[in-house]
């Protein structure tokens, strides 16, 4: 996997040609590509035509033809229309076509997982390329931006989660009961209703909740929920973080959670322990701690931390806001932070917390909202 360099070009036949160029460059020299722009496919006019068809020629003389259609501007909630459209001019091809991929100016990480889930390939400008054919047999990845780098000055649409408000409504949606609209969500999680409004609008763009004529919200998919959240959240990015050292071990720094003079918030892997089943042994040792608390330094005088910058086994964090506090859940005296704020902290975080956050996730799935998808 490499990553590439930006191309300009933003308009259809400036698309067209920069994937041609950009196959052309990673296929060996043996191999023969070429492009038919705006092919038409049956005999009906006015009716909808893919971009262009991509041909490309192994040196065994195996062809395999590509459908190419170019979109200025495309969202996740609009690959299953995309599907259906390339599905479409398929079945209308007078020729056998092997594959498909949608060019853009831009692709999204979240709009990528939906094209792979429909078997569609994919390239933008600033270097994502997906093709996968099974005769000739090709696999091309690369890796470009994760964010566009286009800007239209009219387009006031949000674009990022980052920050408390969004992750207040984020958080809210991951427990609340639905359906609900945006006011009723705006009161739950305590931010205002325009906050409410431009997170349902990014969150509706982005295919991970499912929304009525009114703008209420009737379904959540969580996990790509948390997915979009933690492109913008990062736990060692979003909260001040101390790096401490318990020379007695976590036991004993678990223990003396129990009678500091603080509010504290366990998050991590510690956390996903107290809300796996009792029957669950976790995917992995318990070596780190993770705790939120107002007062870092207070915190770590009361425990008897030692501050250090490497060897840590505790990271000791103040908050990127008090959400991480008010939706969190007691434990055996312990309080530990909500779970979709646990798993993205694991999906975010060093190690192996990563398969600790699709153990969690998979537990969550068995007794709250859908996680699975």
């Amino acid at each position: 996997m490499t990553r590439n360099a930006a191309k300009c070009g933003t308009s259809g036949s400036e698309l067209v040609r920069a994937v041609e160029e950009t196959i052309r460059s990673v296929l060996p020299s043996m191999w023969s590509i070429s492009v038919a722009p705006q092919p038409t496919f049956g005999r009906r006019r006015g009716s909808e035509q893919p971009d262009a068809l991509l041909s490309i020629i192994a040196p065994d003389g195996t062809e395999a033809v590509v459908l190419i259609e170019c979109k200025g501007i495309v969202a996740p909630r609009d690959i299953a229309r995309v599907a259906d459209q390339l599905d479409r001019f398929t079945a209308r091809s007078e020729v056998k076509v092997e594959g498909a991929m949608l060019v853009a100016p831009f692709i999204s990480p979240t709009t990528r997982v939906q094209l792979d889930q429909r078997g569609v390939g994919w390239f933008d400008v600033t270097g994502n390329l997906r093709l996968r054919l099974d005769r000739p047999v090709i696999f091309l990845d690369r890796t470009g931006a994760d964010r566009s780098g286009f800007r239209d000055p009219a387009d006031r649409l949000l674009k990022s989660l980052r920050g408390p408000a969004a992750a207040k409504v984020v958080l809210e949606l991951c427990e609340t009961s639905l359906p609900v609209g945006v006011r009723e969500l705006a009161e739950r999680a305590q931010v205002g209703a325009a906050t409410s409004a431009r997170v349902l609008e990014l969150l509706d763009r982005e295919a991970v909740v499912d929304r009525s004529e009114d703008g209420t919200v009737t379904a959540v998919r969580t996990r790509s929920l948390i997915d979009r959240w933690t492109q913008d959240y990062k736990v060692m990015g979003s909260n001040e973080v101390i790096a401490a050292l318990d020379p007695r071990g976590l036991t004993n720094a678990l223990k003396k959670l129990l009678s500091v003079d603080a509010r504290v918030a366990v998050t991590g892997s510690a956390a996903a322990r107290a809300y796996l089943p009792a029957d669950v042994t976790p995917v992995s040792p318990l070596v780190s701690l993770s705790l939120y608390t107002d007062d870092p330094i207070s915190l770590i005088d009361q425990l008897g931390l030692k501050t250090v910058e490497r060897g840590a086994n505790i990271l000791v964090m103040r908050p990127y806001d008090n959400v991480v506090h008010a939706k969190s859940r007691t434990v055996a005296g312990i309080e530990y932070a909500p779970p979709a704020q646990v798993v993205a902290d694991l999906m975010t975080g060093p190690g192996r917390s990563s398969e600790e956050a699709e153990q969690l996730m998979a537990a969550l799935g068995s007794t709250e909202q859908d996680w699975g998808r």
